[in-house]
């Protein structure tokens, strides 16, 4: 097979009439993939063409226009002829390019894209942006008259399960689809191991599994020891090499267990993990390979073990960086709303075959992640029944792997949407969508109790942070880098406390695209992120994690960013993986303080001066410094105003006044209250009650929220509701 790139010389245009084919000749812009036509001041949703030209070898035999991604729905024509459609804008796809077109001596190829919100294809709904474009790469096949299935769910035409026997020897499963009329066709087997030794080689017919074993293989064991092996498989016809495929693999064993959380290779492991999404600053969705390495250059550097791509299929080249580093994936589909739609579940479950397949090859992929967040509208029986459809494919297609679900907090232990996978995560972000810092422990112990067969993680936590924002009392809600540096260094000291978690993943390594979000002084995106959208900035609490989990020696002067002082008298915090630090104040030494256990020395009470202060952390031959500027009244600029999505104020209730314990009050879900206490909105807000039934609202979300974007000038509406709900006891 040889592969032609098919990035240069496209033309665009939208189709804002939305007809194809369009009905006068368009304005074309001249793009080179990967491209997207999405930015934040034209979101576009709708129909888009690229076209292209491309003249015809006479020797090419066969041919097959690839697509790494097609964002969201795609249909492709050659010389007017339609080829084929694609539904998911995440998978590699691949379209045989017809005999006739071959032999016309020029293909004019045109891919139509439609990037709107539909019923019937996944994500329908979701945090997150649905960019569009040509996003990732397009490349031209050729092949001779007998080949591997290109089109065989996007893969390289051979599936190669590898495993680890009892008795500790390699076991690689192969599967191959060839394209061949030939009875005589062969493939010919050869494993390579990490070190370029021969592994094990063997022959078998075209279509027919055959098995390599390797005794005593070398095993991918994470970020120790990234052992990796090579296979090629080659077509042979009358002795000759027709087609060949090249797949690195490696062995390893993956257990899971509810006391004991994770193991490779028989080790307990505790997952310390970021969550990425693939988007960043300038390019969205259209990223290059060499800025994934350099997203991967910020996660070696942070000391995580663990990655949890979401929500879709990233790029070959993520999981291949996951595979090289040794870092265990989490790797899923994107099912974020379920719905009761058979084509919806059709469009997921194709997803789901192509998401295994195409990356059933990569060791560092240990499961398969099957919904996010569908509990946030409702938990329905619907929902349960396609989970298990969902959970039993997976496992029907790779019987060696864990299968994953991702909840959040309104879904109740007791919820089936706990008891389908063989493990799962939880997105839990109290201290600031709700509750406080501190009831991270109670909730997850409750959970265990529950729960105890399940395996447990957290899959999702953190906080959103302006990095313009500061404060010297940092609180929920204000955005302030300061607050969300306190938070992970508050909460995340909980969760390594659970000896029964399997580990976590913080959400998100990245700041990323939302086109949905307003907030914190920045529109369209989440904050989340331990480092910038467009990654020149790492924030406060990447340092925090890299003083708990790097071993390369470092100091962090934390709040350069926060310079104007108003008061005579701050503390300064300092993150490393040291055991003492010494500060300095103006070249005058001040004191020396000991790391308290949790990345952190912290000096109090230190005095600034009127005008500048420079301020330097040393410890050994490291060392940081920054200047602090003390200034007569607080800065302004540092604080988020209240009309720009200030910090959340309870302005009718304080929390003890709201909750009778044992009883419903509006601080329940908005299913819990539809549940327990219809009648109560029927009564006061029969509109709103209609909007709940209707499946817009997610009725994950606390009804105090949704009660308080209705009623917002109806305060007295609210306590009355409240009042009511106080009367009706919360079910068992």
């Amino acid at each position: 097979m040889n592969r032609i790139p098919l990035n240069e010389a496209w033309q665009f245009t939208k189709l804002s009439e939305g007809t194809y084919p369009p009905a006068v000749e368009p304005a074309w812009e001249t793009v080179t993939l990967p491209h997207t036509w999405y930015n934040d001041n034209d979101q576009y949703h709708g129909l888009a063409l690229y076209c292209r030209e491309l003249p015809v070898d006479p020797a090419w035999e066969k041919a097959f226009l690839e697509f790494d991604g097609a964002d969201q729905r795609c249909r492709v024509f050659v010389n007017g002829r339609g080829i084929g459609e694609h539904k998911g804008a995440y998978a590699r796809f691949r379209l045989p390019v017809p005999d006739e077109a071959l032999e016309s001596g020029l293909l004019r190829i045109e891919v139509l894209l439609d990037n709107r919100v539909s019923p019937d294809v996944s994500p329908n709904f979701g945090d997150f942006t649905i960019f569009g474009g040509l996003y990732r790469n397009v490349n031209l096949l050729v092949t001779g008259e007998d080949h591997f299935d290109y089109c065989y769910y996007g893969t390289d035409g051979v599936i190669a399960r590898a495993s680890v026997q009892d008795d500790g020897s390699g076991l690689l499963a192969l599967e191959p689809h060839v394209c061949t009329e030939r009875e005589d066709a062969r493939i010919s087997y050869t494993l390579t191991g990490p070190d370029g030794e021969l592994a094990a080689e063997g022959s078998a017919a075209a279509n027919e599994t055959f098995s390599l074993r390797v005794a005593e293989p070398k095993l991918w064991n994470g970020k120790k020891a990234p052992k990796l092996y090579t296979l090629r498989a080659a077509l042979r016809i009358d002795g000759e090499t027709a087609d060949e495929t090249v797949i690195r693999l490696g062995f390893r064993t993956v257990s899971m267990s509810p006391d004991d959380g994770l193991r490779l290779n028989g080790e307990h492991m505790k997952l310390c993990g970021v969550a990425k999404h693939q988007d960043r600053a300038g390019v969205f969705s259209a990223v290059s390979s060499e800025q994934i390495d350099e997203d991967f250059a910020l996660i070696r550097e942070i000391g995580a073990n663990a990655v949890r791509l979401s929500h879709y299929q990233h790029p070959q080249h993520t999981y291949d960086r996951c595979d090289e580093d040794g870092l265990l994936c989490w790797a899923e589909v994107p099912m974020l709303k379920m719905t009761e739609n058979g084509a919806l579940y059709a469009n997921i479950e194709q997803q789901l075959i192509e998401l295994v397949l195409q990356n059933i090859h990569h060791p560092s992929i240990f499961c398969w992640g099957i919904q996010n967040e569908i509990g946030m509208f409702r938990d329905a029986p619907f929902m349960h029944e396609e989970c298990r459809v969902l959970t039993a494919l997976a496992k029907r297609l790779d019987p060696n792997r864990l299968v994953t679900a991702a909840n959040l907090y309104n879904v109740k232990p007791a919820s089936q949407l706990n008891a389908i996978t063989d493990m799962v995560g939880y997105n839990l972000y109290f201290g600031w969508y709700y509750g406080e810092m501190p009831d991270y422990s109670k909730y997850l112990d409750n959970y265990h109790a529950q729960r105890p067969e399940m395996p447990l993680g957290i899959s999702e936590y953190g906080v959103d942070c302006n990095v313009k924002l500061h404060s010297e009392d940092p609180k929920v809600k204000d955005y302030s880098e300061e607050y969300q540096a306190l938070w992970h260094e508050t909460v995340y000291p909980i969760l390594q406390s659970k000896d029964y978690l399997w580990g976590s993943f913080i959400w998100n390594m990245f700041d990323f695209s939302s086109d949905r979000r307003n907030e914190g002084g920045v529109k369209y995106l989440n904050g989340k992120g331990l480092v910038s959208h467009d990654r020149t900035l790492r924030k406060d609490a990447f340092y925090y994690y890299k003083a708990k989990w790097s071993d390369e020696p470092f100091v962090h002067l934390c709040a350069r960013r926060f310079v104007k002082r108003c008061r005579e008298k701050v503390d300064v915090k300092v993150y490393t993986n040291q055991n003492a630090v010494t500060l300095f104040v103006n070249d005058r030494e001040l004191a020396t303080a000991q790391n308290n256990g949790n990345g952190t020395v912290l000096f109090r009470d230190v005095v600034l001066r009127m005008g500048e202060n420079v301020l330097k952390a040393v410890s050994g031959d490291l060392a940081d410094s920054l200047v602090f500027e003390r200034v007569e009244t607080a800065e302004e600029s540092y604080r988020l105003p209240e009309e720009t999505g200030g910090p959340v104020r309870n302005w009718f209730l304080s929390d003890d006044e709201t909750v009778r314990e044992g009883y419903l009050s509006i601080m329940d879900t908005a299913e819990d209250v539809l549940n327990g206490a219809r009648s109560v909105l029927a009564k006061f807000v029969p509109k709103l009650l209609a909007v709940l039934d209707s499946d817009v609202i997610p009725l994950g979300l606390q009804m105090k929220s949704i009660l308080e974007r209705e009623c917002q000038d109806e305060p007295d509406t609210i306590l009355q509701i409240n009042k009511e709900l106080n009367q009706i006891k919360k079910a068992l």
